[in-house]
């Protein structure tokens, strides 16, 4: 990369937009958009043979000729030829060669280096596969798919096929095989509990224990069956009803088998949700929906197993008798084909206002006019991918607002020019660091790749967050650098890889990384885990979505801000469910941490991909810290609960693993930033000026945020607002500041739950007390 001081970088982008504006073409193998260009193919040039982004070759029907659903529970589906296990809670299935495996997960507890690593896990174990008599299947094909519904098809040739439906949440899965009979091979020897031989039962269903779980097989009237081996059961399916369901059962009741059999006709065939955004009240009210059809009788209603993070929320609360144990906690099943749930959005913002003290002030500004000077080497410290390049940019976002709220316009102003170079580098297609828009696939990605950005197409939202983040920083200053026929087309690519929202689209999947059953995002774009897809970073996810709330209001957009909002509210919800447990409803005692820092379809755990050690297992669900952040002080003693423990976690790191060579203050802008949100002067005491300073931070933006949140108090979550852009602050006296931003061109008046109003100029920021 070439290394150059920023006034050479702007005037690199402000020749190339002239050179535009006048009429130059465009590279050669690109489309444009507005000022920007991107690739359709791949670039030769500086880069050489650059890696592609994986063949999705294992689809079929309707999968075909939409974009790839990558990152989501489902997705090895399309990379291999027989699937990773997939991990649809309450049961796990996997594709293999011998058939369509099955099961309901055993909890199993690992621990190792004396406890520095553990994870608890409920990972895939075949107790029953399904298979077809008559063919062999050759693969195992992504047929169908909607917003937490799936269909695998294991063909052997023309009309010879078994396919299986699953979804999130359904103890059932659904099958149809288009000729011959059906075998089901069982784990261990079953403990038979209906048997269809016996004349005095119903010769539909077959149910049986293996390994001490329950399962039970629904077949069409005019089926017969034959145990062919002690674990060996076949079905006989009738020529006009080539259809059955499987179910694991939560207990091995007669009442819970006529329960299930009243549903197991009803096979689903789409799944959807759909959210909405009051401003007035800042709810967000998303409503989930099950389509089935009736293979046999008239029934249509099936089962749908609500996690924790979904039960806490809906409105109304259904009724639920059965429930099973989870990875995720406990999911309850309710009777119904939808239900819904409500959540408070609590507020973000793209700055906070100038502090009031000072002595305050004039530190925080003794910093800053260092790190304006050194900004530039934010995008030189590690790599020169998205993922680096991105963390940059947010850096420097940060910084230019910090420089605002400090009544810097100068050093501001430099900022945004330093901003948008950075960002046309790599948007006019003109350099060795670009984007290409892969048709094959349905994505948009950038060169070079990090952490198999494009190869497996990972963490996509992770690194664009920042880039959508530091774009509507740009555009909340200069409307007209992100109108579409300027750069704000190339920003909208890079939304609409991570977030679009309309389904069945061949250039990007539905909501690529966000899974929209489980409430959070995934991080591996082709799931190739034995645990099933998984999340490290969930803060990162968070600052995706806190990014297009900001660029949604920033551009006038309000679908891509209301989008934002729900992705926000939600992923925001299921991290205070599932990484950090608020509620204590689904870490194991026995897995022995206060949070989960990697969560997994099969299990969570304790620890990173690159290190063991605590700071940064938790530092990696903090960061970055921006005014997004907010939503970590939910519960602030379990902040300083967590802080508290954390020296003692470092000592048995370092009694147990030997010297990695991590600095003794590793990350202590993090931890004093997350520390700080539950007590402003312990976080300002727990930091240290001339200490290690994060890749993608600066001294400035921590030293502003520890007074800031000294002078206000810890966010008050408690407060809502009838605007997008907002916060309140509680200190320990008990007095509020209020905080709302204005990003429309005309005034607007703002009120609070508290009856607090507040009048705000257009396009600022307005504080009160």
């Amino acid at each position: 990369m070439r290394v150059v001081a920023s006034a050479a970088v702007i005037g690199a982008g402000l020749l190339f937009a002239l050179a535009t504006a006048a009429g130059a073409a465009p590279p050669s193998g690109t489309a444009t958009v507005g000022l920007g260009a991107y690739y359709t193919e791949l670039k030769g040039g500086m880069l050489g043979s650059a890696p592609r982004p994986p063949a999705a070759e294992y689809r079929s029907g309707e999968a075909v000729g939409k974009a790839a659903p990558t990152n989501q529970w489902y997705s090895s589906v399309m990379f291999q030829r027989w699937s990773q296990p997939l991990h649809a809670h309450p049961m796990t299935y996997r594709a293999v060669e011998a058939g369509f495996e099955l099961g309901l997960p055993t909890r199993r507890l690992a621990v190792e280096n004396g406890g520095a690593k553990r994870e608890l896990s409920y990972l895939h174990a075949a107790a029953v596969t399904v298979s077809p008599v008559a063919f062999k299947p050759q693969d195992a094909r992504l047929a169908k798919f909607s917003d937490w519904l799936v269909q695998v098809s294991m063909a052997a040739g023309a009309g010879e096929s078994l396919t299986a439906t699953v979804l999130h949440g359904s103890p059932f899965s659904y099958y149809e095989c288009s000729k011959g009979d059906v075998r089901f091979r069982l784990a261990s020897q079953p403990k038979l509990l209906s048997d269809p031989k016996d004349a005095s039962r119903d010769a539909r269903v077959a149910s049986f224990t293996v390994d001490g779980k329950a399962y039970a097989v629904f077949a069409p009237t005019g089926s017969s069956w034959e145990w062919t081996q002690p674990t060996e059961l076949v079905l006989h399916l009738p020529a006009g009803a080539r259809y059955f369901s499987v179910a694991g059962l939560p207990n091995d009741s007669e009442a819970t088998l006529r329960d299930f059999l009243a549903v197991a006709y009803a096979f689903p065939t789409d799944t959807r949700v759909d959210w909405a955004y009051d401003e007035k009240t800042s709810a967000v009210r998303t409503t989930f929906r099950v389509e089935t059809v009736a293979k046999e009788g008239q029934n249509l209603t099936t089962l749908m197993g609500l996690y924790p993070h979904q039960w806490n929320a809906a409105k109304p609360v259904p009724a639920s008798t059965y429930q099973y144990e989870s990875v995720r906690g406990p999911i309850r099943l309710v009777a119904g084909n939808g239900f819904s749930i409500e959540r408070t959005y609590r507020g973000t913002l793209p700055s906070w206002s100038g502090l009031q003290d000072p002595a305050n002030a004039a530190s925080v500004n003794s910093l800053l006019v260092g790190d304006v000077v050194k900004a530039n080497q934010l995008f030189t410290k590690m790599g020169r991918g998205t993922y680096w390049y991105g963390k940059g940019l947010g850096a420097v976002a940060q910084l230019m607002s910090i420089a605002e709220a400090q009544g810097q316009p100068g050093k501001r102003d430099e900022l945004l020019k330093l901003l948008k170079a950075r960002f046309e580098t790599w948007f006019d297609g003109r350099h060795d660091q670009y984007f290409m828009q892969d048709s094959s696939l349905g994505t948009f990605v950038g060169y070079p790749q990090e952490y198999d950005s494009v190869t497996a197409m990972n963490d996509h939202h992770f690194h664009y967050g920042y880039w959508v983040m530091g774009a509507a920083h740009v555009a909340l200053r200069d409307p007209a650098w992100a109108s579409k026929d300027k750069w704000g087309g190339m920003v909208d690519k890079i939304v609409a890889d991570i977030a679009t929202d309309e389904r069945g689209r061949a250039d990007f999947p539905f909501l690529r990384n966000y899974d929209p059953y489980e409430g959070h995002s995934w991080a591996s774009g082709n799931a190739d885990f034995d645990a099933g897809n998984n999340q490290e970073s969930s803060s990162e996810a968070v600052n995706a979505w806190a990014g297009l709330i900001l660029w949604g209001e920033a551009t006038g957009n309000r679908k891509v801000r209301d989008l934002g909002i729900y992705l926000y509210t939600s992923e925001v919800a299921s991290v205070q469910q599932y990484w950090f447990d608020l509620n204590r409803q689904v870490l194991d005692r026995e897995f022995g941490k206060p949070f989960a820092s990697m969560v997994f379809g099969g299990k969570y755990a304790y620890n990173t991909w690159w290190t063991q050690e605590p700071r940064q297992i938790m530092g990696i669900n903090l960061l970055p810290f921006t005014p997004a952040s907010t939503y970590l002080a939910e519960d602030t003693a379990y902040i300083r609960k967590l802080m508290d423990g954390l020296p003692a976690d470092v000592k048995t790191y370092q009694a147990n693993v030997a010297s990695d060579g991590t600095p003794a203050d590793v990350w202590q802008d993090v931890l004093a930033s997350y520390l700080a949100l539950a007590d402003g002067d312990a976080g300002l005491a727990y930091w240290s000026k001339r200490g290690s300073v994060e890749f993608g931070e600066t001294r400035t933006r921590t030293l502003y945020w520890l007074h800031s949140l000294r002078e206000m108090g810890s966010p008050d979550l408690s407060v809502t607002a009838d605007t997008p852009l907002y916060s309140v602050f509680r200190d320990k006296a008990g007095s509020r500041t209020y905080l709302a931003y204005n990003a429309r061109d005309t005034a607007i008046r703002v009120t609070f739950s508290t009856g607090k109003v507040l009048d705000v100029a257009p396009r600022s920021l307005a504080r009160a007390r």
